[in-house]
């Protein structure tokens, strides 16, 4: 069975996340996040559903009381910044939102398919 430290490791990294970007996401440093994986120390109580939702996985996967897939699908990592911008990119109107989609796929230099 596996530990918590060892779940939060093998989910973040599944997750393409560093200890850095999950610990900005739980408003903490990444030195408290390398103490949970390396078993230093354990996630308090009120931490668990940030962190559980952090790893996109239910408490009970977290604390190792219920299996967790280790196929489930990898979502991308969705930082403040990404977050932001989809949630002020949802707000638009479909003509705007066509307009900075092709605007966005422009300056990464990949092709509008519409």
């Amino acid at each position: 069975m596996l530990t918590i430290g060892q779940i939060i490791k093998k989910l973040r990294k599944s997750l393409g996340m560093t200890q850095a970007q999950l610990a900005d996401e739980l408003g903490t440093l990444q030195k408290v996040i390398s103490d949970y994986e390396s078993g230093r120390a354990k996630p308090p109580r009120d931490r668990l559903p940030l962190l559980a939702k952090a790893l996109s996985i239910s408490i009970d996967e977290l604390l190792g009381t219920k299996d967790f897939t280790e196929n489930r699908p990898k979502t991308p990592n969705k930082n403040k910044r990404s977050v932001r911008l989809l949630d002020a990119f949802e707000k638009l109107k479909p003509d705007e939102q066509r307009l900075v989609l092709r605007q966005t796929l422009a300056l990464a230099g990949e092709k509008d398919e519409e």
